[in-house]
């Protein structure tokens, strides 16, 4: 464990983290390996905002799933309150828990349509605390109005909420253990404009409020241009580039992160970057490329591209991994 681990405000700490997955390629194959998480390493302090980015199947909820212990690593660290979760045995893993809770993308999904928004809240008090009945109640009620819910919405089921309450519902729930960080797996995706903004500010106002860290997970860059203290941005299981929210959305580095700001509507004609067409598809974490993972579509890759793997060093103040950033920055 390195000195930063014992650091007051440092919450999490990633160390290598993996998680490959045994898959089936038929009758007369061997099992393949989809390597959907392989090596991320990041350190969450506590009142920041740490912003996973990536396209679809680059491995950021499955990177949320291990955060939020809901399946083991197979690989790597991951340090809590002073203990490896990856080799914690199941009474270490309970204790953590509570520390860790999850805001899922779908509010229509997430939660119960036969329980009451009152008895939703107070489940997690049950489980894991000795209240009382009154003292879970009062609880609820208290998060409810942090969230900015109102008294009567205790008794009401999901059904009578729009999205927007649905997820303050979500994240009250979230919230009722005081978790030192809520995981929120694109929280915002499935509301409609107007409302992702209320969600997010609330989001903000409770950080500033408790000191919670989010490990936010999205592919709009504009949400988290707006919500992110650092960004994490994933190809294929593995982060390319690593470091501020201002650094990056001012002056990307590596290839792909260029072409993930590119492709982000701007107003403000300035901040306009030129498109960047991104050509091929998006390897199978099954059948990697050799070499860097995205050297298939990088229009700057070269021969070493294609044999050897990148490490994630450290450029301008921040981690990349890309043999040829110096050239191309």
């Amino acid at each position: 464990m390195s000195a930063d681990t014992h650091m007051q405000d440092v919450l999490l700490q990633a160390k290598t983290l993996s998680k490959h997955y045994p898959v089936s390629q038929g009758w007369l194959k061997p099992k393949g390996l989809a390597r959907a998480l392989d090596g991320v390493s990041f350190v969450l302090a506590r009142g920041k905002t740490l912003a996973v980015v990536g396209e679809s199947g680059c491995g950021k909820s499955t990177l949320a799933r291990q955060i939020a212990m809901i399946e083991p690593p197979t690989g790597g660290e991951l340090w809590m309150a002073g203990a490896n979760v990856a080799e914690a045995d199941r009474a270490t893993r309970k204790r953590l828990r509570p520390l860790v809770q999850m805001v899922f993308q779908n509010p229509y999904a997430s939660l119960n349509p036969r329980k009451k928004v009152g008895a939703m809240l107070e489940e997690p008090l049950i489980i894991n605390t000795a209240l009382k009945r009154a003292q879970r109640a009062e609880r609820a009620h208290a998060m409810m109005a942090r969230v900015g819910l109102r008294p009567e919405h205790y008794g009401r089921y999901p059904h009578m909420f729009s999205g927007g309450q649905r997820q303050r519902i979500a994240i009250a729930r979230a919230l009722m253990l005081d978790p030192q960080v809520i995981v929120a797996d694109e929280p915002v995706s499935a509301l409609d404009v107007s409302i992702q903004a209320q969600v997010l500010n609330l989001l903000m106002d409770l950080q500033q409020g408790g000191g919670v860290a989010y490990v936010f997970i999205s592919h709009n860059l504009a949400v988290v241009e707006h919500i992110a203290d650092e960004v994490l941005v994933m190809y294929l299981g593995k982060a390319v580039e690593h470091g501020s929210k201002r650094d990056i959305f001012k002056r990307p580095l590596h290839p792909y992160t260029k072409a993930l700001l590119a492709s982000t509507p701007r107003i403000d004609p300035a901040q306009r970057q030129q498109k960047i067409i991104l050509s091929g598809e998006l390897p199978s974490p099954l059948a990697p490329p050799p070499g860097c993972a995205f050297n298939n579509r990088c229009p700057h890759a070269s021969a070493h591209c294609r044999q050897q793997v990148p490490p994630l060093h450290i450029f301008e103040g921040r981690q990349v991994a890309c043999h040829r950033i110096a050239e191309i920055s």
